[in-house]
């Protein structure tokens, strides 16, 4: 898990989705969505819904919101 990946998540639910999060974060949304791809492969669990225009968090994203936050 790196950093950039639990800021990348923050920005992404602070944005609301993620060509927002990308735009804020000055990467390219596939980009910002891979990162967040990895993210779940290590963590083993899906954090974000993905809807057409909007995400919204899992119940184990919302948990994992929190301590990415800390950090």
């Amino acid at each position: 898990m790196e950093l950039n990946q639990l800021q990348s998540f923050v920005t992404i639910v602070g944005a609301g989705n993620f060509s927002r999060a990308a735009d804020i974060l000055h990467i390219s949304q596939p980009a910002l969505t891979h990162q967040i791809r990895r993210l779940e492969k290590e963590l083993g669990t899906i954090l974000l819904e993905r809807g057409a225009r909007h995400i919204r968090l899992t119940p184990q994203g919302n948990a994992f919101l929190v301590y990415a936050q800390r950090i």
